[in-house]
């Protein structure tokens, strides 16, 4: 059923089938979710009902439901944001290299001057630590550098992922299998399902842009441009989506985001 944790103690919640035979010989069957209890056995959080369960996370991936257009928007911009990720991060390597480099250089010279006798083994040893600290130094740059790649990597594909997907999962409410690929989609941004008081909350990753803001802003825009007599096709509704801070995951003009 996808990770889900207690909101209490932080276990794991697990599905707990249990059948109901009555007198007449009826047979019920029941989906219970609870906590493990794993971490903390005298958790006080009890079970809830998989319907119940079902119509809260649906409720919650309501307030992320983004329409087809606005899929197009995101993958164009994702390739935008890469364009400039690339260009930044080439920027910053080349300045790292440059001071790498550079100390490398000044470790070489140092060897030569102490071959030459030109400094004596006392500066040598003081010269060489203050050298190899500083290469040290820019290593740690580059593998910073290293690992934007990585991160980057990781938050384009979860954008990807949701942009190609979300939009045809969402509109198609007869699936039986339908919320189970919903649920899918909280994977994919990062997110946790929490559960507490029979309750349950979501906790966003902050990887990726906030999609649930941006999700609530392209609805208010849609409301907004209803009234109008002819419908706006997907350019003109991605220029109104590229002028719009929130959308564009602007966070000073958000600060809730």
């Amino acid at each position: 059923r996808g990770p889900m944790k207690c909101g209490e103690c932080g276990a794991m919640i697990t599905a707990e089938e249990k059948v109901k035979r009555q007198k007449n010989g009826n047979i019920h069957n029941y989906t219970y979710y609870h906590c493990t209890k794993r971490i903390d056995p005298n958790c006080s959080q009890k079970c809830i009902e998989e319907k119940e369960l079902e119509k809260q996370i649906a409720i919650e991936l309501g307030k992320i439901e983004i329409p087809a257009d606005f899929s197009q928007w995101a993958l164009a911009r994702l390739k935008e944001q890469n364009t400039k990720e690339i260009d930044d991060r080439e920027k910053i390597y080349g300045s790292q290299r440059r001071g790498y480099d550079a100390s490398v250089r000044k470790i070489d010279n140092l060897i030569d001057m102490r071959a030459n006798q030109e400094i004596t083994e006392d500066e040598f040893k003081d010269r060489k630590e203050v050298a190899l600290a500083e290469k040290a130094k820019y290593q740690e740059l580059l593998k910073d550098t290293d690992k934007r790649v990585e991160n980057w990597l990781e938050v384009a594909e979860r954008g990807f992922n949701f942009a190609e997907k979300a939009s045809a999962i969402f509109a198609d409410k007869e699936n039986p299998d339908a919320l189970e690929a919903k649920k899918e989609i909280f994977a994919t941004l990062g997110s946790d399902l929490i559960l507490k008081d029979r309750k349950l909350s979501i906790h966003w990753d902050d990887l990726l842009f906030p999609i649930k803001s941006m999700a609530e802003e392209v609805r208010e825009i849609k409301e907004r441009l209803e009234p109008t007599k002819e419908p706006m096709n997907a350019k003109e509704m991605g220029e109104i989506y590229s002028q719009n801070p929130r959308v564009l995951g602007d966070r000073d003009s958000n600060p809730d985001t």
